[in-house]
């Protein structure tokens, strides 16, 4: 594998920011040519195998996420009772525990879906539930803690009496930390898009319960607005995240076109395929969901025979380009003049 403290290309002794970046792309872009030699190697078959593996991966990592968001719940709805419902910040995050198993569910059901397609019905599959589930638990999430941020602005107000805090309530909310923390760094390590989306659940859970510590504690010692300005940040930031999430989702359902690097890997397989192709007169790479789908028209010789466009370039181009792990199907057609695209 090629090394990118190794530069495989030559930089001046002082190169700009744009040259560094420029180089860094650079050597980028040839380790992942490398890379897709290596892939070259996989057959289709193996890789449906290894991509059904890593989705029933993540239905049990789903699986877990929500044992642990079930009892995280309880132990959250003890501490609101502890506090008898006076703190804003503790409630947050008994709400964020409610919508964390309505994204486990959906997460859990995209896989089990997956899993279990009719390929009568989805001849392709269905791989682009995960991205839909990914936009609901997002809608979700934005609603329910709107919601609190609009309730936390008005107490803020008024004039409500400071959170009842006690040790134990502190201490669930600081084992919360605890486990969500391993269960950021389980799904962060797996990197699969559903593990992501559960990845970013529990990140934020962290975060948004050492804030809630943190204003409850404020709100005890400094001033009772304290509690709910922290609710309101909470929810605020966590709403923010989920839409940033789903509008990243959307060009990709809408066919938004394939990054500039993916252009030039699957461009590089199309000119050293074979020295029969003359051009390439279209490439078109466009998402379909979280891959890409890939439409490419090769210039060929017009005296060459059917069977040989078949057998040495059709196939076999269609064949390694899907064998790369962000493309979903490829398309090739043989033409024999250079005519553009309709």
């Amino acid at each position: 594998m090629l090394d990118e403290k190794s530069p495989l290309l030559p930089v001046s002794k002082k190169p700009s920011k744009k040259s560094q970046k420029y180089y860094r792309d650079q050597n980028e872009l040839l380790r992942l040519y490398e890379e897709d030699k290596e892939h070259m190697k996989i057959s289709r078959k193996l890789r449906n195998e290894r991509e059904l593996q890593t989705t029933k991966g993540d239905n049990i990592l789903s699986k877990i996420v929500m044992a642990f968001n079930v009892f995280l719940l309880f132990a959250k709805m003890a501490a609101t009772v502890m506090t008898e419902g006076s703190s804003l910040a503790v409630i947050s995050t008994t709400v964020d525990s409610l919508v964390d198993i309505t994204s486990g569910i959906a997460v859990w059901y995209a896989t089990y879906a997956i899993m279990h397609t009719d390929t009568i019905k989805y001849p392709r599959g269905r791989p682009n539930l995960e991205a839909v589930s990914i936009i609901f638990v997002g809608v979700v999430m934005g609603m329910a803690n709107t919601y609190i941020v609009s309730e936390s602005i008005m107490a803020v107000f008024n004039d409500k009496p400071p959170p009842k805090i006690t040790v134990s309530s502190l201490s669930i909310i600081l084992a919360t930390i605890i486990i969500k923390a391993i269960l950021w760094a389980i799904c962060v390590r797996k990197g699969t898009p559903s593990s992501k989306v559960l990845s970013i659940d529990q990140k934020n859970d962290v975060f948004t319960n050492i804030v809630a510590i943190i204003g409850a504690v404020l709100a005890k010692v400094w001033t009772k607005k304290a509690d709910p300005i922290t609710a309101a940040l909470i929810c605020g930031y966590i709403a923010v995240s989920w839409f940033i999430l789903v509008i990243k989702q959307l060009p990709q359902l809408a066919g938004i076109k394939s990054s500039d690097t993916e252009y030039s890997r699957v461009a590089k397989i199309l000119i050293e395929h074979s020295d029969k192709i003359r051009c390439i007169d279209t490439l078109l790479m466009y998402h379909t969901g979280p891959k890409v789908r890939v439409e490419a028209h090769v210039v060929l010789d017009p005296e060459m025979r059917s069977k040989e466009v078949h057998d040495d370039i059709v196939e076999p181009l269609k064949t390694k380009i899907e064998r790369l792990p962000f493309i979903d199907r490829a398309f090739i057609h043989a033409d024999y003049e250079c005519d553009g695209y309709d």
